[in-house]
């Protein structure tokens, strides 16, 4: 009989630790063009074009206010106003006996790669220090979860960092299923996006994501996000 498959992880899971990254942008622009493909899994498609509204009303999304913020308070990669930003992953070695997860993980990441009006594109690189995310893996977690996401800020509050980790078990000690491990990382990679959770169980961001692929709120939430950042900075030049 197949094992009951757990919630990814609870509320709060998502854990930030301010750093000011000095020469962080430096190291990737040294290794950017020695980037080892070589045993890593196949790169994850360019983000597709999207020619869709401008501006997507809030009502359609799950991004809110915060109690005790007058704004909406969210972490995002910073973009050029020129350009999609590129976020170069890395991932370590995949657990022993286990080489279907290195695809899993790719996977999520081409599924957000897919939606149009979001400028960040993730690649990866053979390099850990050129990498702006990474994904590791853990046996299992002491709580109820399968994942986790760690980011890093510069001194301004923009993502400069980040550091997926996924178990290969769930807290009884039974193996995750491939497509368990999908379900998890794409619901990973959201947060790393920068997006919360949402307490709609249609949405890959619920903490106890069943959904293989993005709902219209997910892919609306996403856009969002990042068009408020766009509105910063034509108020902030």
């Amino acid at each position: 009989m197949r094992p009951k498959e757990r919630p990814i992880e609870e509320s709060g899971t998502r854990r930030e630790r301010p750093r000011t990254c000095g020469g962080h942008q430096e190291a990737i622009a040294v290794v950017m063009a020695w980037l080892a493909v070589i045993g890593q899994p196949a790169a994850a498609p360019a983000q597709a074009e999207y020619s869709g509204p401008a501006v997507v009303r809030p009502a359609d999304t799950y991004l809110s206010t915060p109690a005790g913020h007058t704004e909406p308070v969210f972490h995002r990669w910073y973009t050029s106003e020129d350009g999609e930003r590129t976020i170069w992953v890395h991932f370590t070695d995949p657990p022993a006996g286990r080489p279907g997860f290195w695809g899993e993980t790719v996977r999520a990441l081409e599924i957000w790669n897919a939606v149009g009006g979001v400028p960040l594109v993730f690649r990866q690189t053979g390099h850990a220090r050129a990498a702006d995310v990474e994904f590791h893996w853990i046996r299992r977690f002491g709580a109820h979860q399968a994942g986790t996401t760690d980011w890093e800020t510069d001194g301004e509050g923009w993502l400069s960092s980040a550091v997926v980790t996924l178990a290969t078990e769930h807290e009884d000690g039974t193996p995750m299923s491939d497509e368990f491990l999908r379900l998890v990382a794409v619901h990973e990679v959201g947060h790393v996006i920068g997006l919360p959770h949402s307490d709609d169980p249609r949405n890959v961001m619920h903490p106890g994501n069943r959904n293989l692929s993005l709902s219209d709120h997910d892919i609306w939430s996403a856009r969002q996000l990042y068009e408020a950042l766009e509105s910063d900075k034509a108020s902030h030049p």
